[in-house]
């Protein structure tokens, strides 16, 4: 997926696909990490009639093709609530293999457990902070 339809995305989730709710694009733009773009991103979403800006600075709304976009380039279509639900459960199957291995790790503590139970918790760290990413 582009940058310009993980910031649609994004947007969308942030509005829940409303598009009667105004966001700080900018600051959006920003906190997924591709300031440096703003005028391109910003440029693209509204040349493609995406996005409408609104007469407060930075500020825009989803508009009803955005909507349709984001639905349609939304990991396959799906619709993002399904998408953070199949995330969600994902981490806590790995929370609960991070348990076991815990407990086999207090039982025989090798270093060979213990690669193991590290390897788990950087696995949960990584999910958590994509749903961090995910999450409005």
């Amino acid at each position: 997926m582009d940058v310009y339809h993980k910031v649609l995305l994004k947007l969308y989730q942030v509005t829940g696909g409303k598009d009667s709710q105004i966001v700080d694009l900018k600051d959006l733009v920003k906190n997924l990490g591709f300031l440096g773009n703003y005028n391109d991103i910003s440029q693209m979403l509204s040349g493609q009639g995406w996005i409408a800006e609104t007469p407060k600075l930075n500020y825009v709304r989803i508009t009803h093709w955005g909507v349709k976009e984001a639905n349609k380039s939304g990991d396959g279509g799906a619709d993002v609530a399904q998408v953070l639900k199949k995330e969600v459960t994902s981490l806590v199957s790995n929370a609960k293999q991070f348990l076991i291995l815990l407990e086999e790790f207090s039982s025989d503590t090798t270093r060979e457990n213990f690669n193991r139970v590290e390897d788990k918790l950087n696995g949960i760290n990584s999910a958590v902070k994509k749903l961090q990413a995910n999450i409005q």
